[in-house]
């Protein structure tokens, strides 16, 4: 545990240099020549991926693992945001912090990778750490990790992916086999009606009055076309219209989100909401223009992937602690790895009511209990020695 404990300290040391510094999805430069400058002080020969990525492979000298090729996956970037920890490597880029734990994530993999390059002798076949950028937006980093070949040469056998998570207690591993998170899918509504003055409403049609409608019916799609034991979910986040109280404005512009445990599911969801917004805008006097894009797909773990992995991951944590997580509406564009080749995404505890470490990710005073350092390292060691025997 001492070996360990020395890496889990390297990977604090990284996970502060780089919550200082934080970069937003595909602005991730200062961070890239980071990792790469770590990577070329191991022996390691890094090279660039889908812009601001970095990807390394690790032969082991233990055998040849009859040809596997293990994927470690750490994403790089941060978000808009500004920071409220306090904490005294607390964000010196303002309006962009590290409030995801990617910070974490990548902090943790350069410690694994200096794992690696020393004991080699303790695993065969080849590890290929990627530092992935742009998770936090769509499209983001993972697809064009694939376009650029990522699992090929040598053709990746596996996948492995850890996400720091604040729902879970602190020190457990959540595994689940299937859907774990959602397909993230985005979409715009522009309503257009005729704007008048507002003391005058027969003389216009008023967008706002449509725009209030469609968004209380687009809540039939989870109720009333949802199968009770599936999930969707249907949000409006945005609604943008009009210039003063005394005027019916021309056209109001919404933005939203689907959400889905299958494509299929996602494609149902966005047919029901075409037809909504189409007819209910056309049925109060005006119309609707709906721009939809399919985003993430789910996270669908594998299920001999998670048999497989399951007793690696209760080495580290202890069979009690390896649970099975609630299914996340939540995107994560891992799911591209995983519709290509066999692989396993995890949650790793760091939910710490008792030292005040509850903050939602996504939040201004998002921040995770650092203790967990020498767990998550344990766990990616326990992954490449046991798989790469």
């Amino acid at each position: 545990m001492l070996d360990i404990d020395a890496y889990a300290k390297e990977a604090a040391e990284h996970r502060h240099y780089l919550h200082a510094h934080p970069e937003p999805s595909f602005e991730e430069h200062g961070t890239q020549q980071y990792i790469i400058d770590r990577l070329c002080t191991l022996g390691l020969d890094p090279s660039p991926i889908a812009g601001t990525g970095v990807t390394a492979n690790v032969t082991g000298t233990s055998g040849s693992a009859n040809g596997k090729v293990l994927l470690l996956r750490a994403d790089i970037d941060a978000l808009r945001l500004t920071e409220e920890t306090g904490l005294p490597f607390a964000s010196q880029n303002e309006g962009v912090m590290h409030a995801c734990g990617h910070d974490g994530h990548t902090g943790t993999l350069l410690a694994v990778a200096h794992w690696l390059a020393d004991h080699r002798d303790q695993f065969g076949g080849t590890v290929k750490l990627l530092f992935q950028p742009a998770e936090e937006i769509s499209p983001g980093g993972a697809e064009p990790c694939v376009k650029e070949g990522v699992l090929q040469s040598p053709d990746v056998t596996l996948a492995f992916g850890m996400h720091l998570w604040n729902m879970l207690e602190f020190g457990k591993i959540g595994l689940r086999a299937g859907p774990l998170m959602a397909e993230a899918d985005r979409f715009e509504v522009t309503v257009t009606g005729k704007g008048t003055h507002a003391a005058t409403p027969q003389l216009g049609a008023d967008p706002i009055v449509a725009a209030a409608h469609i968004v209380t019916a687009l809540q039939t799609i989870v109720s009333r076309e949802t199968n009770p034991l599936d999930s969707r979910v249907v949000t409006i986040g945005t609604i943008d219209g009009g210039s003063a109280f005394n005027i019916i404005p021309q056209s109001v512009h919404m933005t939203g989100t689907l959400r889905a445990l299958s494509r299929e599911d996602a494609e149902l969801g966005a047919a029901s909401l075409r037809r909504i917004v189409t007819h209910t805008a056309e049925a109060l006097g005006t119309t609707a223009k709906v721009d939809y894009k399919f985003g993430y797909p789910p996270v669908i773990n594998s299920h001999e992937a998670v048999d497989l992995l399951r007793p690696m991951l209760e080495q580290v944590v202890g069979q009690e602690n390896v649970v099975l997580p609630e299914i996340t509406m939540g995107g994560e564009d891992f799911a591209y790895y995983l519709q290509q080749v066999p692989g396993v995404f995890v949650f790793m505890g760091t939910r710490n009511p008792a030292k005040g470490l509850t903050a939602s990710h996504h939040s201004p005073k998002f921040t995770f209990d650092e203790d967990i350092f020498p767990a998550t390292v344990s766990v990616f060691v326990a992954v490449v020695r046991g798989y790469l025997s």
